[in-house]
């Protein structure tokens, strides 16, 4: 029996994603090409892989066997290529590295500005990108790790990924300088039920979080607009008058705002989210160590 590793992991795909639109979405292949190789993979195999009804696909008993040990497996090969590329005494060559927007400033580049000094042959390149694609960008290979927020829905359960704690981030109401509320310690959100306020956009984090918990609060919030970048809706709030719930990483103490914490909302879990089959990789090793004395200091 001779196995193909990517067909392997188009298998680990499907079998996270449930559906092989949604493992060829993740894949970026047609769902045909995701069909054909997991029926070359059901015949390289000899067994039956899938149960068929219609078009849908589910997993056999076999099929779940072969994900789980094919998980050990692809963890395994990753490990060796990892060990191979760093098997010099100093790591060297591209680490490829995400985290959201306001991760960026405050704990990415300072990292990765410490590793520039102390370790020169490594090149550490940054990319923004949403928590909630991160995740993805790991499993697909796009990002060797990501700094993301764990949103305790499961996404950073998968036994292919190691989790790694970092920091926490308050979520702050953001107000004018000059707002009523600006004198107090901590607000209610329903304090700024009458406010207009400025939003991320939907299908981000916050852009779904603040609405919803405003509603839990008993009010709809009246949207002045939304917008994609932290420091856009900062000016927002400091010339139009709104009010925002941002991150306290996202928070520029130079501009004419004042930031209080929300008595109702919990703080944000930052974590650093790797392959676990990288994860005995020197240079990522490194990279996590200088994340790590970054958000510390």
């Amino acid at each position: 029996m001779a196995l193909n590793a990517w067909r392997l992991r188009i298998l680990d795909v499907f079998a996270r994603a449930g559906t092989v639109r949604a493992a060829a979405d993740e894949l970026v292949l047609s769902p045909s090409t995701v069909s054909q190789q997991l029926a070359v993979l059901e015949s390289e195999t000899g067994v039956p892989l899938f149960e068929r009804s219609g078009r849908a696909l589910s997993l056999t008993p076999a099929g779940l066997l072969l994900v789980e040990r094919s998980r050990e497996l692809l963890d395994h090969m990753d490990a060796i290529e990892s060990e191979l590329t760093d098997v010099a005494t100093e790591p060297v060559g591209h680490v490829r590295l995400g985290g959201f927007a306001s991760s960026l400033s405050s704990l990415l580049i300072p990292a990765v500005q410490r590793l520039a000094a102390e370790h020169p042959r490594l090149t550490v390149d940054l990319l923004e990108i949403e928590p909630r694609e991160s995740v993805t960008a790991v499993h697909q290979g796009r990002l060797d790790l990501v700094v993301t927020v764990d949103e305790a829905d499961g996404t950073l359960m998968s036994p292919s990924l190691t989790v790694i704690p970092l920091s926490s981030d308050p979520l702050m109401a953001v107000l004018p300088a000059e707002h009523p509320l600006a004198a107090h310690e901590r607000v209610a959100l329903a304090d700024l039920a009458g406010e207009r306020w400025a939003l991320d956009h939907e299908g981000t984090y916050l852009g779904d979080l603040v609405p919803r918990e405003c509603r839990l609060a008993g009010f709809e919030p009246r949207v002045a607009g939304r917008f994609s970048s932290y420091g856009v809706m900062l000016a927002h709030v400091a010339e139009a008058g709104s009010v925002a719930v941002l991150p306290e990483l996202a928070v520029d103490r130079r501009m004419p705002v004042v930031a209080r914490p929300v008595a109702s909302l919990a703080d944000r879990a930052i974590v650093i989210a790797l392959r676990t089959g990288n994860a005995v990789r020197p240079a990522l090793r490194l990279v996590v160590d200088a994340l790590a004395a970054t958000a510390n200091s």
